[in-house]
């Protein structure tokens, strides 16, 4: 078990050191000019030059690389040339909402995906299977933003019931502002007791939530689905059932724990992708997380900060894979 896991933590680590790489180098061949952007628009060659030295862009690639390297090592991601702040003080600032995002919209996916694929696969080629099916289908397959754009007309515009954007109301920001722990707005306004936040927050947070999880619901439905059907066939499913064990032990107790590894796989996957591909349902619902950041640094050509946002989308990857690997690496019949 430890030298699988050992194995795995190596071949993350290499994984990363191949972004890094990559990306420092398709970064640098980019047609644009970090250094006239450091400067402002109305600088002269000079300044320009003088940019280009103090960021060590006069250097050959491979000395910039070398000196990238170094850097990261120290925990020195860069200086953004947008915001001028160190790139890592930038990420501390704009992850914890997505991160908040993120997390609500698993939580969703996993209440409603999996008892959408268990009724499937206990239901199939009936009405409910058909059902699950067809909803499956259909949240992959609609638009984010059409998604949210619609959720907001029906919840803001038509019933006023809900919020149409950002992580607060103005007047809870004022009147009962959160003191920032974790930079999680509903585990901080929980943890210091203002529940005037923490509802406020709760309403904010249901339609960019729902609009996120739309994706993940389905695929962990189908996968849910595929995995049960796979699984309830299994003699073992056949032995438990002809010593008469209730239905709800052998589905939920028996087959559905064997199932849940793919669903687990894609479940992290989706977990990965949504913490750095949030940018369009940040832009709708006036979110400020870590999405916008990224796609402010892409129309800037903010090369440290596209960096920095590729190693922290790498790491993520990582991790979550690694901690799918380790719970499948729990079932007896994965091989190590």
């Amino acid at each position: 078990m430890w030298a699988y896991i050992v194995r795995r933590l190596l071949l993350g680590v290499l994984v990363l050191f191949g972004v890094i790489t990559i990306t420092f180098f398709i970064v640098r061949i980019i047609p644009s000019d970090p250094a006239a952007r450091w400067v402002g628009p109305k600088a002269t060659a000079q300044q320009i030059a003088e940019a280009r030295k103090e960021l060590g862009l006069d250097k050959p690639i491979y000395v910039q690389y070398g000196r990238y390297i170094s850097g990261l090592a120290r925990g020195d991601w860069g200086i953004s040339i947008r915001t001028r702040q160190p790139v890592l003080a930038d990420l501390k600032a704009y992850i914890p909402a997505t991160l908040e995002l993120v997390i609500v919209s698993m939580v969703l996916a996993l209440l409603l995906g999996i008892p959408l694929g268990v009724t499937a696969a206990v239901k199939q080629d009936r009405w409910p299977d058909h059902f699950c099916r067809f909803f499956s289908v259909g949240s992959v397959s609609l638009p984010t933003f059409w998604l949210g754009m619609t959720l907001q007309l029906i919840f803001f515009s038509r019933l006023q019931l809900l919020p149409i954007g950002g992580r607060l109301s103005d007047i809870v920001r004022l009147m009962s502002p959160v003191e920032k722990i974790t930079g999680l707005i509903l585990l901080d306004s929980l943890i210091t007791g203002n529940y005037t936040a923490f509802f406020d927050g709760i309403k904010h947070i249901i339609l960019p939530s729902l609009t996120l999880a739309a994706y993940p619901i389905g695929l962990v439905a189908r996968m849910t689905r595929s995995s049960l059907l796979e699984v309830l066939n299994e003699d073992y499913i056949r032995a438990a059932r002809a010593y008469g064990l209730p239905e709800r032990t052998v589905v939920l107790s028996y087959a559905l724990k064997n199932a849940m590894g793919p669903t687990i796989t894609v479940l992290a996957l989706s977990a990965g992708y949504s913490l750095v591909n949030t940018f369009l349902i940040e832009a709708i619902f006036n979110w400020p997380g870590l999405g916008s950041y990224a796609a402010l640094a892409v129309i800037t050509s903010d090369y440290t900060a596209i960096m920095g946002v590729t190693i922290f989308a790498a790491c993520t990857y990582v991790f979550l894979n690694l901690a799918a690997d380790i719970l499948l690496a729990i079932d007896p019949r994965v091989r190590l």
